[in-house]
């Protein structure tokens, strides 16, 4: 039963090979607010799962050893992966699934559950706003396909305004929530551990240069598109500012200032 319940875990905090599983229900997921939710939901199911049943607190350590390095295998996997994926969406379920997975760092060193959910949504959150994004510009283009027409920022300032917040949200970067939320796992690791998510960052790093460079840089060739409106930017940027607060209270929590 404990490895059952282990297995279900793996799949909704994806650890590779599991994680194959998460990213096709996400992407299963009918119409774009459906796979917000998706995204947002299946990790917390994922920490009250092992947290309420508990069946990671008895498994033996020589496991757990193995079993953080196949989740830094994935955190890596996943975010090479996102450096030549040319689609919104799917730069996003990507980049999501290599933080995701961290959780697991979080768990094994014996963080509370709140922690943790509050880690997973640092990343889970504006994923699925990159998820609603990806609608809106699939409505203009066709297609959240980046590169392909270059030169978002002058044809839609704002809604590329939003995609480029939200992505950088999502790779960790200071004032966000996922920042702090890695630095606590920075934290929690041995030196011997942390090489991967040097590694890890600098992938990250290669891949949102990659990401905004294809959707802001470049003329724009191709038909008149209009913008999103003004108070669904208003709403969307109030969205990443009250997530950007957070992640400053949360960074003074945890430092305890």
């Amino acid at each position: 039963m404990e490895w059952i319940i282990l297995f279900l875990a793996a799949v909704l905090l994806p650890v590779f090979p599991f994680s194959w599983i998460f990213n096709r229900l996400v992407e299963s997921a009918p119409g774009p607010w459906a796979r917000a939710l998706a995204i947002l939901v299946l990790p917390q199911l994922g920490v009250l799962l092992l947290y309420k049943t508990g069946p990671h607190a008895s498994l033996p350590a020589p496991f757990w050893r193995v079993w953080l390095m196949l989740v830094l295998f994935t955190a890596i996997f996943y975010a090479f992966r996102a450096v030549s994926a040319r689609e919104l969406r799917i730069w996003a379920r990507l980049t999501a699934s290599s933080g995701l997975t961290l959780a697991w760092l979080l768990m094994a060193s014996h963080a509370e559950m709140v922690a943790v959910q509050l880690f997973a949504l640092a990343w889970s959150l504006p994923a699925a706003l990159l998820m609603i994004w990806a609608g809106m510009l699939s409505q203009r283009m066709g297609g959240a396909y980046l590169g392909l027409r270059g030169g978002l920022a002058t044809e839609l300032p704002r809604l590329s305004g939003l995609i480029t917040l939200s992505a950088l949200a999502l790779v960790a970067t200071p004032v966000f929530p996922s920042f702090f939320a890695l630095l606590q796992v920075f934290a929690v690791l041995s030196l011997a551990w942390l090489w991967p998510l040097l590694l890890l960052l600098l992938i990250w790093g290669w891949s949102i240069g990659k990401f905004l460079q294809d959707l802001l840089f470049g003329i724009y060739r191709g038909e008149p598109l209009t913008d999103i409106g003004v108070a669904t930017t208003g709403l969307g940027a109030g969205v990443l500012l009250l997530f950007a607060l957070f992640g400053l209270l949360w960074s003074r929590a945890w430092i305890g200032i």
